[in-house]
């Protein structure tokens, strides 16, 4: 009985070449970084004395982190406010759709692809070397990485809505601004809300992770406690974040759920 072949050879060829080219990059890679295998070892022995210390919770600093995790969800906040109004108003101008200028919206689409080649940590550098540390070079950094993400999926949502609305707004004489209030935007309502919901639990989880370098909020105190070796309140601030972020993205995962209708029987 003859077999039939169910793959596709260029297929096959080309995963065969992605596996080999790994396998060949990983060696120099390995010897470029000068990898130690006894310093591996060495830290693989203190994981039990670590793990040890870090079962050791202090709730002497509760009140501190309690602070510190509320400016992390306000910076949060406030950053992905500020980005909707921008990116709402940007998408619009960068849609096919909607574009009342297709070279200004050229110029924004490759002013967006450049600052989301940015590394968000390096936009809250930026504005920490600018502005000095705190909560607003939080806000300023995030501001960068939120608008270019928001009006990225904001822009490719109002391509998907099509062109039927668009022409019957124009249809009645409707002009821009009646095509983005009146026309698109309340038909794609729902989906910008789940993207915003989206992008606030993206956001709240960066805050907590820039703090450390300075953008303020929950992850300064875990940077001190990191530094000083004060494992106590590390692992209480650890499990805060660990339980905020799990509800945020329970929340968050209701809430998309609901706004497209399969939240409800």
């Amino acid at each position: 009985m003859k077999k039939i072949r169910i793959g596709h050879k260029s297929t096959q060829r080309q995963q065969r070449w992605f596996v080999g080219l790994m396998v060949i990059l990983f060696f120099p890679c390995f010897f470029y970084l000068k990898l130690d295998l006894n310093q591996f070892k060495d830290g693989l022995h203190q994981i039990p004395h670590i793990a040890n210390m870090m079962m050791q919770m202090s709730f002497d600093q509760f009140p501190d982190l309690m602070d510190g995790l509320l400016t992390s969800l306000i910076i949060a906040f406030l950053t992905v406010v500020i980005s909707v109004v921008i990116s709402f108003f940007l998408a619009f101008v960068i849609a096919t759709n909607t574009a009342p200028v297709p070279l200004l919206a050229k110029i924004i689409r490759a002013i967006i692809v450049i600052i989301r080649t940015i590394p968000v940590t390096i936009w809250v550098l930026l504005a920490v070397a600018s502005i000095g540390f705190g909560s607003m070079a939080g806000v300023l950094g995030l501001i960068f990485p939120t608008v270019a993400f928001l009006t990225r999926v904001f822009s490719d949502q109002i391509d998907e809505a099509g062109k039927d609305i668009i022409e019957a707004v124009k249809a009645v004489g409707g002009g821009w601004w009646n095509l983005v209030f009146n026309g698109v935007t309340p038909q794609l309502m729902t989906a910008f809300l789940a993207s915003i919901a989206f992008n606030f639990e993206i956001t709240v989880a960066e805050t907590v992770i820039l703090g450390i370098v300075g953008a303020g909020g929950i992850g300064v105190l875990l940077q001190e406690y990191i530094s000083f070796y004060d494992f106590k309140p590390l692992t209480l601030g650890i499990l805060i974040v660990f339980i905020t972020l799990f509800l945020l993205e329970m929340t968050t995962n209701l809430i998309r759920l609901r706004l497209s209708g399969r939240g409800h029987k």
